[in-house]
């Protein structure tokens, strides 16, 4: 049963975020000029999540059957051989989650193949029953081709949908497009929990607040204490000076765009301050008040030293979301993936872990309404999952993976097709193969490479946004992961 949502988040709120407030279309200055957007027909909301160090994606969203004598040790390691070991009897031995997973894993008259089925996907042995529950609304992208081993570069790439400059990122993070394009009102219109996040072109509405957790969320909230702070007739009268057009301080000194720079952050700042909203985020055991303990009782957050895990940071997102503070949330839910050596227990760990997370998170989403109508936030909401890069499907001399270029990443949408796989890596080696944008099968005469900037641009097209930032990338379409 879907929940009301926390109080706080009001009817006006949520056109606001539609930018249906007043006009039916929301106009922002910017260093850009005048921006306007028409107004759409429903919120759009976006899920930005990380899992840093490069992802094993046997254990994930890319598995293979380890009983097929292809995928045995000596099979994958002779010349001419597949080059793929799952290595999920080592992991279940060290992980026992994973090997009640792997006993519940069966193909034709085999059993213990690592392989879980979930409506049209097929997932791996680390992936809990909390995500794959929410296989009919979600996609995966396979055989995404990164185009490169560097961490930085790998996780800028999927970040801005550009390949970076060097190891700088080139252009802005897709969720400072989203926030840019809708224009959003919100306290916080776009939250990074540790994930780094750039804008190059939006105006400073558009920005990321970086935050490592939830106190330092209510910090921002929270405005400063000053020693003698302003009447508000005072601020009032201060805050239209600011914005004069015709003023001394625009001639003088906005030809580059300073005073629109320093008007906007200001703006922003005043924007973000609300210390009502502050006791929302007192992330503390016990819950010290009802909207906590909802959120605590929704992710079975049941002690102080889970506050601090994977479900305590996914918590924080839908929180932010569901409250009305944020339109957008870029989360990291998982790090320390970058493992080169004795690999076996410790990756499907931490993989399970934060997939655990993702899909209680989603389950939050769900059971969520957005003010003013019969949606559920998740209904509303656009997810783009990713790590930098893979592991490679054989392992080393150190019993580990170390990089490689071909990747998955999970997405879903109100605009996205879900329960579908698009593309696939090959049967030697796990190299990314060329699709069929149309159909998402495996085309290697007229098919072409999966990019990061191809699913960007795919998913704010599903989103009735603008890809136009790319344009330098030649990304193209992923047709069939868009609802007909």
């Amino acid at each position: 049963m879907r929940s009301n949502v926390k109080k706080g988040f009001s009817r006006r709120g949520f056109l606001e975020i539609c930018g249906l407030g007043t006009t039916g279309l929301l106009v922002r200055q910017s260093l850009l000029g005048d921006m306007a957007w028409a107004a759409p027909g429903d919120p759009k909301f976006f899920l930005l999540v990380y899992f840093s160090g490069g992802w094993d994606q046997l254990l994930a969203l890319d598995p293979r059957n380890a009983k097929d004598p292809a995928y045995q040790l000596a099979a994958a390691k002779a010349a001419g051989g597949s080059g793929i070991y799952p290595m999920y009897e080592e992991s279940a031995a060290l992980d026992p989650a994973m090997d009640a997973t792997m006993n519940a894993t069966t193909q034709g008259a085999q059993t213990r193949t690592g392989v879980q089925q979930a409506g049209n996907l097929t997932f791996g042995p680390a992936v809990p029953s909390s995500l794959t529950t929410h296989a009919p609304s979600l996609a995966i992208v396979r055989g995404m081709s990164m185009d490169t081993l560097t961490h930085e570069v790998g996780r800028r790439y999927l970040i801005t949908g550009k390949f970076p400059r060097g190891l700088s990122a080139s252009g802005s993070s897709i969720n400072t497009v989203v926030v840019g394009q809708t224009g959003s009102t919100l306290d916080l219109p776009n939250l990074a929990i540790n994930v780094e996040s750039y804008n190059e072109t939006f105006p400073a509405f558009a920005s990321a607040v970086n935050v490592q957790n939830s106190a330092a969320v209510r910090t921002v909230l929270t405005p400063q204490a000053v020693t003698s702070p302003l009447s508000a007739a005072a601020e009032t009268r201060l805050m239209n000076f600011q914005h004069t057009d015709d003023s001394c301080e625009a001639h003088g000194l906005n030809a580059n765009g300073l005073v629109k720079t320093f008007r906007d952050s200001q703006d922003q700042a005043r924007q973000m301050t609300n210390p009502a909203k502050a006791a929302l985020f007192n992330f503390a055991y016990p819950a010290p008040n009802t909207d906590v303990s909802d959120v605590f009782t929704a992710f079975g957050i049941d002690s102080a030293a889970k506050i601090n895990t994977p479900l305590g940071t996914a918590a924080l997102a839908a929180q932010a979301i569901t409250t009305g503070v944020s339109q957008v949330v870029a989360v990291q839910l998982m790090n320390g993936l970058d493992d080169h050596f004795d690999l076996a227990g410790q990756q499907s760990i931490s993989l399970r872990q934060g997939f655990d997370a993702l899909g209680k998170l989603i389950s939050r989403l769900k059971a969520v309404t957005v003010p003013g109508t019969a949606k559920s936030f998740w209904d509303c909401t656009t997810l783009l999952c990713f790590s930098e890069f893979a592991r490679t499907p054989m392992v080393n001399g150190r019993d580990g993976r170390d990089h490689h270029l071909a990747s998955s990443c999970l997405v879903a949408g109100p605009g996205i097709q879900g329960n579908q796989v698009i593309g696939a890596t090959s049967n030697k080696g796990m190299g990314a193969q060329k699709v069929n944008l149309n159909t998402g099968l495996v085309d290697d005469t007229g098919g072409s490479l999966v990019h990061p900037s191809d699913v960007h641009a795919t998913l704010l097209t599903s989103m009735g946004l603008s890809a136009s930032g790319l344009s330098n990338q030649s990304p193209k379409i992923i047709q069939k992961l868009l609802k007909p």
